[in-house]
């Protein structure tokens, strides 16, 4: 292909759509963080920003403290099978995905913390995670 001055805009914007394509979303970007950053965080603190755990368990001198979060979602899947236009067609359907978050507290302050965020059909999906986590990022920025 030749590059003309014509080209070179829409050149420049094609490139800048095939870079953000592999961004992540908001959510996705708290739930890589979190493990990192939010060590060091009070117990307070946790129960302020991520609200009371679901369930808690002690492993020796440790506490974990356990958070999960569901979310669904609508999608449409349309059928390009068949050959005459009324063997062709759409469903909708709901899509599950969930997280479990542990927050491991020794001596009142989280010391790790992990994600463990899938789809109903086993494949990851760190969104919930990053609805657990988010307004905890948020607290430990200040």
């Amino acid at each position: 292909m030749r590059f003309t001055p014509a080209t070179l805009p829409l050149l420049a914007v094609l490139l800048a759509a095939g870079s953000l394509a592999g961004c992540a979303s908001p959510l996705e970007e708290a739930a890589r963080r979190a493990p990192a950053e939010l060590p060091g965080l009070s117990d307070s603190q946790l129960r302020h920003c991520a609200g009371e755990p679901v369930a808690k368990n002690r492993e020796g001198a440790d506490e974990l403290w356990s958070y999960f979060r569901e979310t669904s979602r609508s999608a449409t899947a349309t059928s390009d099978v068949g050959y005459t236009p009324t063997a062709r067609g759409s469903s909708s359907y709901e899509y599950f995905r969930h997280c479990e978050a542990v927050f491991r507290l020794r001596g009142g302050r989280v010391v790790a913390v992990e994600l463990n965020g899938r789809t109903a059909t086993g494949r990851p999906a760190p969104e919930p995670c990053g609805a657990i986590v988010e307004t905890c990022l948020r607290l430990k920025g200040r």
